[in-house]
C-alpha cells in the first residue's frame, strides 16, 4: 500500500473523530459498507472506495500513527477555509440552493441537500434525482402499458356505458332507486374499472392509471345518459362521482 495521503481526511471519510478508538473505527467502517452495499452507482462506488482506503489506514496502528503525524503538519489553504461542523456533520452549501447552508446529504449519492429540496423516502432523505431513480416500477407507465391503459379506459367505458344504459331502460327500479342505488352503481363502476385496469396493465398503479379509469367512467356515464334521455341525470352524476372515488382509492 502507498503512503497515506495527509491531504485526505480519512476520519471524515469514516465519519469518526480523530480520537476514535479502533473499535469505533471498525464499527463505523462496517456500518458504512453495509449502508453502501453493492450499489453499482458510480458515485456510490467512489464513496465506497474512499471508505475502504480510509479503513486500510486507520485500522492499522502504525499506518494510523504515520498518517496522524503527517496530518498534523498539513494546513488548509487560505482560499479553502475549513468547513464548519454541526453535530458531527459538515455544513456546506446545498447543491440546488447555494445560498442555503445544510448538514444533510442524500442517502444515496451524498449530494448536499436542504429541507427545501429533499425528498423523504422509505430508505431516508434523498435528492430529487435519486428519489426518481428509486421510483417503483409499479408506478412507471409508458409505452405499451400506456396504450393498453388508454384502450382499456375507452373500450371499458363504452361497454359499461351500454350495459348501464340498457339496464336503466329495462329495470325501472334503477330509475327510482334514489341515492342508495346510485351509490351502489357507483361502487360497481369503481370496482369494475379497477379490475379492467389491473388486467390491462398488469396491476400497475399511479396517476396515469387513475386518469384512464376516470376517463372510462366519464365515457360510461355519458353513454348511459344518452339511453335514458336525462331522466336519471341526478342519479347518474351521483353514481359517476362514487365510481370516480372508488377507482381513485383503488388505483392511486
Amino acid at each position: 500500500m502507498s503512503a497515506p495521503d495527509p491531504t485526505v481526511d480519512y476520519y471524515e471519510a469514516l465519519e469518526v473523530a480523530p480520537s476514535a478508538s479502533p473499535e469505533v473505527v471498525e464499527a463505523a467502517y462496517r456500518g458504512l459498507m453495509k449502508k453502501y452495499g453493492s450499489d453499482p452507482d458510480p458515485a456510490v462506488r467512489e464513496r465506497r472506495r474512499s471508505v475502504e482506503q480510509a479503513y486500510e489506514v486507520l485500522s492499522h496502528r502504525d499506518r494510523r500513527a504515520a498518517y496522524d503525524d503527517a496530518r498534523r503538519g498539513f494546513t488548509v489553504a487560505r482560499d479553502q477555509p475549513a468547513p464548519v461542523r454541526l453535530g458531527g456533520a459538515t455544513v456546506v452549501a446545498c447543491a440546488r440552493h447555494p445560498n442555503v447552508e445544510t448538514a444533510l446529504r442524500c442517502s444515496r449519492c451524498e449530494t448536499p441537500i436542504c429541507p427545501k429540496c429533499l425528498i423523504q423516502t422509505p430508505v431516508g432523505a434523498r435528492c430529487r434525482d435519486c428519489a426518481q431513480l428509486a421510483k417503483s416500477p409499479i408506478y412507471t407507465v409508458s409505452g405499451q402499458y400506456l396504450a393498453r391503459a388508454i384502450a382499456a379506459g375507452v373500450i371499458g367505458g363504452v361497454a359499461m356505458g351500454l350495459i348501464w344504459g340498457f339496464a336503466s331502460r329495462a329495470v325501472p327500479g334503477i330509475a327510482v332507486g334514489g341515492i342508495f342505488v346510485s351509490l351502489i352503481l357507483g361502487a360497481g363502476l369503481g370496482f369494475g374499472f379497477t379490475r379492467i385496469m389491473e388486467l390491462a396493465v398488469n396491476r400497475k398503479r399511479g396517476p396515469v392509471i387513475v386518469a384512464c379509469a376516470m376517463g372510462g367512467i366519464i365515457v360510461a356515464t355519458g353513454i348511459q345518459m344518452l339511453f335514458v334521455g336525462g331522466t336519471l341525470f341526478v342519479g347518474s352524476i351521483l353514481a359517476a362521482a362514487a365510481g370516480l372515488y372508488f377507482a381513485y382509492q383503488n388505483l392511486r
